[in-house]
C-alpha cells in the first residue's frame, strides 16, 4: 500500500486530471441515481391495498327512451340479481362495490373531520365508502385495531371508521396507535341548522397501512367509512378479484360470456378493465410515462458517456504502462499480483476523488437542489445513492484496468522491454 501511495504521489500531475474527472463524474452520477430513486423508490412502495388480479366492471343504465316503467321499478332487484350472477361466474374470487376516491383515476372525494378533543384542528383526507367485504377483497390488513365486519354499518353510533397510518401520524405523531377508539365529528354536517349529532360521530376502529392513489405519488391521508347503503348500487364502482388460475384471458372471456347476460332490465355492461390497464392509462394521461421515458433516456445517455470516458481513461493509462508491467513480471511478480496492484491503485484514486465529491454532494443536498417530489430526503437515501455511484465507477475502473493489463501480461517481458 505504501508503494502504491508513493507511486500515485510521484505521478500526481498525470493523476490530477484523472482525480478531477472522477470527482466530477461521481457528483453527476450520484445526482442521476438520486433522481431515479425519487421515482422508482416511490413506485416500489406499497400503495396500501392490493389491486393485483382485480378488475373493474361498469354497469350502465340504458337510455331513458328504451326503459319502461317495469324496468325502472325493478331496478333494485335486477341489479341484485346481476350482482349475484357475477359472483357465480367461473374464476371470480370476490366482488365488492365502493365509491369515493378511486385508484388510478381523477375521481377523488375529500372530507374533513376534527377530533372531539381538538375541534379547532380540522383534518383533510381522501375518503372511500365501502362495504364490509371490501377489506378482504383488496387484502387490507389493519396494522392496529380491527375491522368488525358485522358492525361495519353506517347505522352504528358512533360510526366506525378506519384511517391510514399517514392520517394517524398527522394526528398523534409517534403514538399513532393511540388513535384507536378516538372519536371525530364532521364540522360541515354540524353547520346544518338542525344537526343530527348521531350521524356526525365517528370512532376509529382500525389503522390501515399508508395509502396513495398511484405508484408515482406520495402517501396521503385516507379514511374508510361504511357506505350509507347496506347493499351495492349500480352507480358505484364494482371491483372483481379473479382467481390466479383464471387471470389469463379473463377480460375477453367475461365480455364474451356475460355481455348478453348483463343486458337485463334497464342495465347493460359498459366495460370491464383490469386495474393494471387502468394504471397504464392513468400514467399516460398524467404525462408520467413520457416524462420518465425522457428522463431515463437522458440518464442512460449520460451513463454511456461516463462508461466510455472512465473506461477509456484507465484503458489508455494501463496500456501506456506496458513496460512497467513487463518489468514487474521480469522481477518475478505474478500475473495475479500485478492485476491486484493496478486495481488497488485505480480504486485508491477513486477513493481519493470520492472524498471531495462527497462534500460537494452533501452541499447540493443541503441546498435543496435535488428532486424529492415523491420521496423524502433522508440520510439513508443520500448514503445509499452515493455508495451506488461509487460502486458503479469502481466497476468501470476495474474493467478499464483488467482487460488492457491482461493483454499486456500475455507478451513476453523481454519483448515488451525491447519495444519500449
Amino acid at each position: 500500500m505504501k508503494s502504491i501511495w508513493n507511486q500515485i504521489w510521484n505521478q500526481r500531475r498525470a493523476n490530477a486530471w484523472i482525480w478531477v474527472e472522477l470527482m466530477v463524474v461521481n457528483v453527476l452520477l450520484w445526482y442521476a441515481i438520486d433522481l431515479v430513486y425519487n421515482y422508482e423508490g416511490a413506485a416500489w412502495q406499497p400503495k396500501g391495498y392490493d389491486t393485483e388480479r382485480v378488475f373493474t366492471l361498469k354497469l350502465e343504465s340504458k337510455p331513458l327512451d328504451v326503459i319502461n316503467d317495469k324496468d325502472n321499478s325493478n331496478a333494485g332487484e335486477d341489479f341484485s340479481y346481476l350482482y349475484n350472477v357475477i359472483k357465480e361466474y367461473p374464476g371470480v374470487e370476490a366482488v365488492s362495490n365502493y365509491y369515493g376516491t378511486i385508484p388510478y383515476t381523477n375521481e377523488v372525494m375529500t372530507d374533513g373531520y376534527a377530533l372531539h378533543t381538538d375541534s379547532s384542528n380540522v383534518i383533510r383526507f381522501k375518503v372511500r365508502y365501502v362495504l364490509p367485504e371490501y377489506f378482504d377483497m383488496f387484502h387490507l390488513k389493519p396494522i392496529a385495531g380491527e375491522v368488525n365486519v358485522e358492525k361495519w354499518k353506517s347505522s352504528e353510533v358512533p360510526t366506525p371508521i378506519a384511517v391510514s397510518k399517514e392520517l394517524a401520524d398527522s394526528l398523534c405523531g409517534d403514538s399513532w396507535k393511540d388513535i384507536i377508539g378516538k372519536t371525530f365529528f364532521n364540522p360541515r354536517l354540524m353547520r346544518n341548522p338542525f344537526p343530527d349529532r348521531r350521524i356526525s360521530n365517528y370512532r376509529v376502529v382500525a389503522v390501515l397501512p399508508n395509502h396513495k392513489q398511484d405508484e408515482y405519488q406520495r402517501y396521503e391521508p385516507f379514511l374508510y367509512r361504511p357506505t350509507p347503503y347496506p347493499y351495492p348500487l349500480f352507480w358505484q364502482h364494482m371491483a372483481i378479484r379473479v382467481h390466479p388460475d383464471h387471470v389469463a384471458g379473463f377480460e375477453e372471456r367475461f365480455r364474451k360470456d356475460m355481455q348478453p347476460v348483463l343486458d337485463h332490465g334497464m342495465f347493460y355492461m359498459d366495460y370491464i378493465q383490469s386495474y393494471a390497464d387502468m394504471k397504464e392509462a392513468f400514467d399516460i394521461e398524467q404525462g408520467t410515462v413520457n416524462y420518465l421515458n425522457t428522463t431515463y433516456a437522458v440518464i442512460a445517455f449520460f451513463l454511456f458517456n461516463v462508461f466510455l470516458s472512465i473506461l477509456g481513461t484507465f484503458w489508455f493509462r494501463t496500456h501506456k504502462r506496458r513496460s512497467e508491467i513487463a518489468l514487474r513480471m521480469a522481477m518475478g511478480c505474478s500475473r495475479q499480483g500485478i492485476l491486484k496492484h493496478y486495481l488497488t491503485e485505480g480504486w485508491l484514486l477513486l477513493l481519493v476523488a470520492a472524498v471531495p465529491a462527497l462534500i460537494v454532494c452533501f452541499n447540493i443536498q443541503m441546498g435543496d437542489l435535488t428532486v424529492h417530489t415523491l420521496m423524502d430526503v433522508s440520510g439513508g437515501r443520500f448514503i445509499g445513492c452515493f455508495l451506488v455511484a461509487v460502486c458503479v465507477l469502481a466497476l468501470i475502473v476495474a474493467l478499464g484496468i483488467w482487460f488492457p493489463a491482461r493483454q499486456a501480461m500475455k507478451i513476453e517481458p523481454a519483448e515488451a522491454l525491447h519495444d519500449e
